[in-house]
């Protein structure tokens, strides 16, 4: 009696796992499942979402104007009122960093959105036609390649004093060729399957056949290139408002605070370690969920 009860249970044992393995079906359910059981991946997911309500959420509530000057707070150290202390001018350390941290995730996001979609018209248009478009668009990615971003940008900041909308346009104009490249090498390899010679046979016409069958086949690679490259772009952003060729002051970003902390980081370390961090952490945020989704998207990849 007992080992026929041992077979039922062992029977229905069988028919839920197999019922719950019947339940992820689609590519894009087995990727969200390999990408939740990344630990790496969901700490850098939540980092993200944590860091993006922080800087929205808490730039609403905060009391402090972040360009309001207070002759009575300079270099103040941390108190209930002003929590991370106050900069050279007196200004609330924890508003500016809010604030800063607006201008530095838009200019990232924005720029690596923008890049993302120069770069995947660029790359799409060059591997679907080849021949002749493909040389020239490529020949265009290999001249935009061997222009040396960083100083261009620092000599644009110098004579135009740039807006975020201008370092925006800018970065994503100099950090497309990655994107395209990528999705060109995707293109060539997907219009050689059948199903695209099938498509291309029934007499669907050229967009149809990049917006419908290809260019959801490459969503992988832009979406991956997407999310590094907005570590990049906010690196870069810092990088020349640091060197005081980005955001003008008194505008807040992190880069530019951490130019405004120089002359005073031995006396108030906060003000150079805080927005430093916020970099580091944003960073390393996005670059560990960039690494989950190249897994997850994977699909030789099994992590289940």
């Amino acid at each position: 009696m007992n080992f026929a009860k041992s077979r039922k249970k062992a029977a229905a044992d069988l028919e839920s796992q197999a019922t719950s393995q019947a339940v992820i079906r689609t590519p894009l359910q087995q990727a969200v499942r390999r990408f939740r059981k990344n630990k790496i991946a969901m700490t850098g997911f939540w980092m993200v979402v944590v860091l993006v309500l922080f800087v929205n959420i808490g730039a609403l509530v905060t009391p402090y104007d972040p360009d309001a000057v207070s002759l009575f707070d300079i270099n103040a150290t941390p108190t209930a009122e002003h929590v991370l202390g106050c900069d050279s001018l007196g200004r609330d350390l924890l508003t500016r960093i809010l604030f800063g941290g607006r201008i530095s995730l838009a200019v990232g996001l924005l720029s690596a959105a923008l890049s993302m979609a120069l770069g995947s018209l660029v790359g799409a248009l060059s591997g679907y036609y080849g021949g002749v478009v493909d040389s020239i668009l490529m020949r265009l990615t290999d001249l935009v390649l061997t222009i040396p971003s960083l100083p261009l940008l620092m000599v644009l900041g110098v004579i135009f004093k740039p807006s975020p909308t201008f370092l925006i346009i800018m970065i994503a104009l100099l950090n497309w060729t990655t994107s395209a490249r990528l999705v060109r090498s995707r293109f060539l390899t997907l219009k050689e399957l059948d199903y695209i010679k099938a498509a291309r046979a029934t007499g669907e016409g050229d967009a149809r056949m990049i917006l419908t069958h290809l260019l959801p086949n490459s969503l992988d690679v832009i979406v991956v290139t997407a999310t590094l490259a907005i570590g990049n772009s906010i690196i870069m952003e810092s990088t020349l408002s640091f060197l005081g060729c980005g955001i003008n002051p008194p505008t807040a970003s992190w880069g530019s605070m951490l130019q405004s902390a120089q002359e005073t980081m031995a006396s108030a370390p906060l003000t150079a370690i805080a927005p430093g961090l916020m970099i580091f952490l944003t960073v390393l945020a996005f670059n560990f969920v960039g690494d989950g989704l190249t897994d997850a998207l994977d699909p030789k990849r099994d992590l289940a």
